[in-house]
């Protein structure tokens, strides 16, 4: 237990002997003008103030500090203060003076009023113009910036301030900060009148100058030794005269008012004006923590600050009845006018694109409440643009349904539902003492479905936004797979690597400008229980030596698309396949495939084949597909369904086929089946077993049997 209250004791001298230092200027950071010295010594411990500007020990080897006072230092700079008495404590401050009278701007007069002495001395009931190019923040960090204007304190306002104010350029960066020393319009008038006794607590009256006999109202003339109590709900009349008496001696005067009434108004704009109710004789006076007697005299006074600011403490008001000192009372006041600093909003995204749902975090200032919006989703219906937080796209989204937070912090998740680009818009701001702060949006686009691809982007920094698009097919193939469906938008070419790749997710592939794609030697896209479609695309193999090579033969055929449960859709596209020996552009598994306004060239030494399948739907229309080989055949089905319609297809070589279907149904109508063999004038264009059920109508069978 002695121990416990040792350690007591010790923590509250410790914070008696450590208390803080409160220093309104400088503060920490990188200004445009040399800074002020000022500290707050009201509410202070006692104590004498000492600071040094090298690093040094201020009481040593520093100077005495008396009052505010201009550091006339640039560059770097190491402010030491300490305070010596009972109540020692000690801080350091840096910070760095980059001067910059802003001559060339618009507002540079306004820098120029106070650039060169640090201090800005205001009138109240005058207006400080603050020009609009720049925002202001009054008091100390964290700043709350609000655009620049015009400022006024109320003119009954009668308190003498050092408010610091930093200002910002935000097209620039600069910031100055300097001190707004407030000054009452008028002095009041200083008048007491001299009098052998004293009042003390209104009620209390001590006679000073026993050369006098008094008399209060109607009782007797007497020389109190003690102190008198008064009733000061009513009048009372004090006279005096001189101890020798004497008949026609000369009797002074003084009649004692009733006390008053203090009548405090608080006014729309958070200002406060203090009147009083009761004899005219009454006034009051201020007495700041600087002085130790009360001065001027004021009928009426007030408290008020500039907007951007709060100020709080006690009035000490004196009052005085036909200049003679009657008694004080401390009035706490409180005026807020400092809108809470904007809230800061956290992102988990990078970038205004997203590729996942985005998790916010949203703080507001300490003691602060919070309101938060977010927009209803946005869906962007043209993908192939670039937007950024600015575009004019935007304008329209609202966030109007502010909603309090539970508290000054919260945490949000944006997640996008369906498919396509969802653009977000979220707003918060603080409230505090019924003074709205600045509101802080943040946007986002999550795109979870499009993804972008560019021949010539930076693959080191890809994530496949527009903004950083991808530049190898394996990293679209990896965030492809990733979803149940994507859509890759191309640029360029894509050249597909030797090899085998899966596509497992449903995938659409968009030409945006100049799109292709380019298999290697070896490559090949195994397409698994996914769509897959191609838009506007060329296809091709890479050239070496003027033919492109599958491989050896005993790898046998290596088909660029290989669907299993999947389907193909290929629309508008061109089609070159170069093979060595043997060549298949599609294999198809319990697939679909369709290709419509599409022209395909597929060549190889000995065999080619455009699509080959097994119990699998084949859908060809208004397509020219050409086959160049030994033997050719362009369509292969066994089991399935074919719709052929308003083609042209021909086979080039020794022998083939447009088609060899085997237990397939369907319909082949207004296509044209050309030849180019060494002999065909003995095979039908179309084979087809018995167990199938193709209707033929309207075809063009020129040089088949």
């Amino acid at each position: 237990m002695k121990k416990l209250i040792f350690l007591l004791i010790f923590a509250v001298s410790s914070f008696t002997l450590f208390a803080q230092i409160k220093v309104l200027s400088p503060i920490e950071g990188t200004f445009s003008n040399r800074q002020m010295l000022v500290i707050d010594t009201e509410d202070q411990a006692a104590g004498d103030y000492y600071y040094s500007l090298n690093g040094s020990d201020p009481e040593a080897f520093g100077f005495a500090y008396d009052g505010p006072v201009l550091i006339d230092l640039d560059g770097p700079v190491e402010l030491r203060i300490a305070r010596a008495g009972k109540t020692k404590s000690e801080t350091t401050i840096k910070y760095t003076v980059l001067p910059d009278g802003a001559y060339t701007a618009t507002y540079a007069s306004f820098v120029a009023s106070f650039f060169d002495t640090g201090i800005l001395n205001y009138t109240s009931g005058s207006i400080l113009s603050i020009p609009q190019e720049l925002k202001y923040s009054f008091g100390l960090p964290p700043d709350s910036f609000l655009q620049g204007r015009d400022l006024s304190i109320d003119a009954a306002s009668v308190l003498t301030r050092y408010i610091p104010c930093t200002l910002l350029d935000e097209s620039t960066g600069r910031r100055w900060r300097f001190i707004v020393r407030t000054l009452p319009q008028t002095a009041g008038v200083y008048s007491r009148r001299d009098v052998p006794f004293v009042i003390t607590d209104w009620n209390t009256i001590t006679f000073t100058n026993d050369n006098y006999i008094y008399k209060i109202d109607s009782e007797y003339w007497s020389l109190p030794k003690n102190s008198i109590k008064l009733d000061r709900s009513v009048s009372h009349m004090i006279r005096w005269q001189s101890i020798d008496y004497a008949e026609g001696n000369p009797i002074d005067f003084f009649v004692l008012p009733p006390e008053p009434v203090l009548n405090q108004t608080t006014n729309a704009d958070g200002s406060l004006h203090f009147t009083l109710e009761g004899d005219s004789a009454y006034s009051m006076s201020i007495l700041s923590s600087s002085q130790t007697e009360y001065h001027e005299l004021f009928t009426e006074l007030g408290a008020d600050t500039f907007y951007g600011d709060n100020v709080s403490g006690t009035l000490d008001i004196g009052f005085f009845a036909g200049a003679v000192y009657q008694g004080y009372v401390q009035i706490p006041y409180s005026i807020n006018k400092r809108p809470p600093s904007t809230p800061l909003i956290s992102s988990s995204a990078a970038s205004f694109y997203s590729r996942e749902p985005v998790s916010l975090t949203i703080q507001g200032e300490n003691y602060s409440e919070l309101y938060y919006a977010v927009s209803e989703p946005y869906t962007i219906t043209s993908a192939s643009e670039t937007y950024s937080a600015n575009s004019d796209l935007f304008n329209s989204v609202r966030t109007d349904n502010f909603i309090k937070a539970a508290s000054n912090t919260i945490s949000l998740e944006l997640k996008p539902e369906g498919s396509g680009a969802v653009y977000f818009k979220v707003a918060a701001y603080s409230q505090n003492g019924g003074n709205n702060g600045p509101v802080s949006e943040y946007s986002v686009i999550i795109d979870q479905y499009n993804y972008y691809y560019n021949s010539i982007a930076d693959a080191s920094i890809a994530d496949g936004t527009s903004l950083r698009p991808y530049a190898s097919f394996e990293q679209c193939l990896e965030e492809i797979n990733k979803g149940r469906y994507a859509c890759l938008r191309v640029k360029g070419t894509v050249k597909v690597p030797a090899g085998t790749h899966y596509i497992l997710s449903n995938c659409v592939f968009v030409n945006e400008e100049n799109a292709a794609f380019e298999f290697e030697k070896g490559a090949s896209i195994v397409v698994k229980n996914s769509n897959v479609s191609f838009q506007n695309f060329t296809i091709s193999s890479v050239v070496e030596n003027a033919l492109y090579s599958s491989g050896a033969a005993a790898q046998g055929l290596i088909p660029y698309f290989k669907l299993e449960d999947s389907v193909l859709d290929i629309d508008s596209c061109q089609i070159s396949a170069l093979f060595d020996k043997d060549g298949l552009f599609a294999e198809a598994v319990r697939s679909s495939v369709n290709i419509n306004g599409t022209i395909a060239s597929v060549s190889a030494s000995s065999y080619t084949s455009f699509i080959s399948g097994i119990k699998s739907k084949v859908n060809i229309q208004n397509s020219s597909i050409n086959l160049t080989s030994e033997t050719c055949v362009t369509l292969s089905l066994n089991q399935g369904d074919i719709n052929l319609v308003n083609n042209s297809f021909k086979v080039s070589g020794s022998k083939g086929r447009i088609a060899e279907l085997f237990n397939v149904t369907g319909i082949a109508r207004s296509n044209s089946f050309k030849s180019a063999l060494k002999s065909s004038s003995n095979t039908a264009a179309v084979y087809t077993d018995k167990n199938c059920l193709v209707t033929q109508e309207k075809n063009d069978t020129n040089g088949w049997f």
